[in-house]
């Protein structure tokens, strides 16, 4: 399977209890309804280039000619992924997230740092063993796959979930509603 089409298959993972609906966004939404095409988010495509990472990484193991593509892989922040991109609604993406409520942006930035960490870890592990071992010790491979697939998975639900779990729709960066003080 080539990269184009593990790409094409590569989604962010849905969370029980976050909603998922393709409306637009309400006033309570914390992340914004920009979308880079037809349904998906902004979020949610920056977040799938570690859903990227994670399928070659699970799939390396029964196709070791995809180590090339792997090892190229480097994750980014999500300012640079849309300085970057060529996607429609990629300059609101990155005015409405340095607008997002500092805690909302913060939780948001440390999931990201040890997806990014995490990303990185399990890249130079398969490096190394890719490196001492060649193809040759293939039970030793799958294992470090196996382990980095599911530490990935499981940081890539709560960055999915922070994305997700908003009124209005999945994915999506947008301000917090201003809370009015009803006058007696």
């Amino acid at each position: 399977m080539t990269l184009a089409a593990m790409t094409q298959e590569a989604r962010p993972a849905r969370l029980p209890g976050a909603l998922h609906g393709n409306g637009p966004a309400n006033n309570d939404s914390a992340f914004p309804m920009a979308k880079a095409g037809s349904g998906t988010s902004l979020a949610g495509a920056y977040l799938n280039q570690f859903n990227e990472m994670v399928k070659l990484i699970e799939q390396l193991p029964g196709t070791p000619e995809l180590i090339g593509d792997l090892l190229n892989c480097q994750p980014t922040s999500y300012q640079d992924y849309f300085a970057a991109s060529a996607m429609p609604g990629r300059a609101s993406a990155t005015d409405v997230y340095a607008s997002l409520n500092r805690c909302v942006r913060q939780n948001f930035e440390d999931v990201v740092d040890d997806l990014n960490r995490k990303s990185l870890g399990a890249l130079a592990a398969i490096r190394r063993h890719y490196k001492t071992h060649g193809d040759s010790r293939p039970d030793i491979m799958t294992d470090i796959c196996a382990r980095a697939g599911t530490h990935l998975r499981e940081v890539l639900g709560k960055a999915n979930g922070l994305v997700g779990y908003v009124p209005g729709g999945p994915g999506n960066f947008a301000p917090r509603r201003k809370l009015r003080v009803s006058q007696a």
